[in-house]
């Protein structure tokens, strides 16, 4: 059985900052062509910086948190990282996006999910409370800590 949940949307200031992000990303190598006279360069710098910008993007709106059997997925375009749900002893609900080692959030309120591997996981589901439903349905022990 796979359950999927999506992230939650960027909202608010965090989304105009990662537009003003990419649009700066996008237009410093027009400053490289406008200081010099070779289009060269302006095409290498222009390239990576479209290339980062798409990646980004592409992380952000295809984040899906998936729940196959008894294992944590967390997938983009690919599995990105996994963990088994019996190894999670406690749900911290309420953290903010700067907690936690694996960071798979694209909103600043989400959860962080401990196992016992120490390698904090740090979500946002858009139903938090369906996502922590199931996740006890497959280990009951899971510890709920609210901030």
């Amino acid at each position: 059985m796979i359950i999927d949940f999506k992230s939650k949307k960027i909202k608010g200031i965090f989304r105009q900052i990662y537009i003003v992000l990419f649009l700066f990303l996008i237009l410093t190598p027009f400053l490289l062509l406008l200081t010099e006279n070779d289009i060269y360069p302006f095409i290498v710098m222009e390239s990576v910086f479209l290339t980062i910008v798409s990646i980004l993007i592409v992380s952000i709106l295809k984040l899906n948190i998936n729940i196959e059997g008894n294992f944590l997925l967390i997938k983009i375009i690919f599995t990105v990282y996994k963990t088994d749900i019996n190894k999670i002893y406690k749900v911290r609900i309420g953290e903010i996006m700067w907690s936690g080692i694996n960071k798979f959030g694209t909103s600043t309120n989400g959860l962080i999910i401990f196992t016992k591997h120490l390698n904090d996981l740090y979500i946002t589901p858009e139903d938090e409370e369906l996502f922590i439903v199931e996740l006890q349905k497959i280990n009951p022990n899971i510890i709920l800590e609210k901030i």
